[in-house]
């Protein structure tokens, strides 16, 4: 009888191997392959407008914001943690560069200062209430989320200030080649503290066990925390770079963002629970796919609550495909 039940472990065990090692590789094929046939069938579709030059700035102005939160999104991720709140608290401090600028009159660097710190408060209070009154992120997000989308309601209806920048004035934040640059920069600074230092190692093993990581000496509530304001530098950076680009804002500003990095790791086969399955580059391609997607299907002439529609469900089923279900395999196994 002994020997039933460990040749049972070992079967259920190789079944479990088994199909890791087909998730790992279907993980690593699936968001290149999808990247790939995404852009071939929308470049025919499109008779080639996607790659047009014109077209190519649209392309880098919309992939800047989702590639350059989701390198801050990638730490927060990978430890099995989210935020819901990037969208409001990025329309938020749009606001408060606005006011900067056109209320108070002072220079660029004081505005892009109270950007940063808008983004960083409000993801670093997601953090630490989430980590620290044991909160999930999920509830503690949302409400974060309530807060910055009320204060930029209230700020836009009721601050008596003209609500667009000189465009002008600001266009060199524009401009192609310093956007690339910055997001060059934050990508290859995010890649090294992933995937080289001890500072993502720890995200990943929080992510993958965090009794574990926390009986090894990982200081778990320090890290985490950390990963949200990273975050929420990441956000502040973007949304002034949004402003600049936009010139105006509205209750509606910075709308969507948190759902649009949720669908662009989902894409790059990030895992949602993170761990040591975690990998920057995941984002990045997520990112492009995303934004060839919708990009490509606007030109194609679909409606933008269609493409919207587009992007959930490939949402879905990509998270059916990739979704680790071990836990309740192994239950099920057990069970019968």
């Amino acid at each position: 009888m002994g020997m039933d039940m460990s040749s049972n472990s070992l079967s259920i065990q190789e079944k479990l191997d088994r199909n890791a090692k087909r998730k790992e590789i279907l993980t690593a094929v699936l968001p290149f392959t999808g990247l790939v046939f995404i852009t071939a069938l929308l470049l025919i579709v499109t008779d080639g407008v996607l790659i047009k030059g014109s077209n190519l700035v649209n392309l880098l102005n919309q992939c800047f914001t989702v590639s350059l939160v989701g390198v801050g999104a990638a730490f927060v991720y990978a430890h099995g943690g989210m935020d819901f709140s990037i969208g409001a608290s990025c329309g938020l401090a749009q606001f408060v560069s606005l006011v900067i600028l056109n209320k108070m009159g002072l220079p660029v660097y004081v505005a892009i200062i109270g950007s940063l710190l808008v983004g960083i408060v409000a993801s670093t209070l997601v953090g630490s209430v989430a980590v620290l009154l044991r909160v999930p992120a999920f509830v503690t997000s949302l409400c974060v989320r309530s807060i910055c989308a009320g204060l930029l309601t209230v700020g836009v209806n009721n601050s008596g200030i003209d609500m667009v920048i000189d465009y002008d004035k600001y266009l060199g934040f524009n401009s192609e080649f310093i956007k690339l640059g910055v997001l060059i920069v934050i990508i290859a600074l995010g890649y090294f503290f992933f995937e080289k230092t001890v500072a993502g190692k720890n995200e990943r093993a929080i992510g993958g066990n965090i009794i574990t990581a926390f009986q090894a000496g990982v200081k778990v509530n320090k890290n985490m925390i950390l990963a949200y304001s990273f975050l929420g530098l990441c956000v502040g950076i973007a949304a002034f770079f949004q402003l600049t680009r936009v010139g105006v804002v509205t209750a509606q500003s910075g709308s969507g963002l948190e759902f649009d990095i949720m669908i662009a790791i989902v894409l790059g086969g990030f895992p949602m629970a993170g761990g040591s399955m975690a990998k920057l580059r995941a984002v990045i391609i997520g990112a492009l796919t995303l934004t060839v997607l919708s990009n490509g299907l606007i030109i194609w002439g679909l409606d933008v609550s269609i493409v919207n529609g587009v992007k959930g469900l490939l949402f879905i089923a990509i998270i059916a495909i990739s979704y680790d279900r071990s836990s309740f395999k192994q239950f099920n196994m057990l069970s019968t």
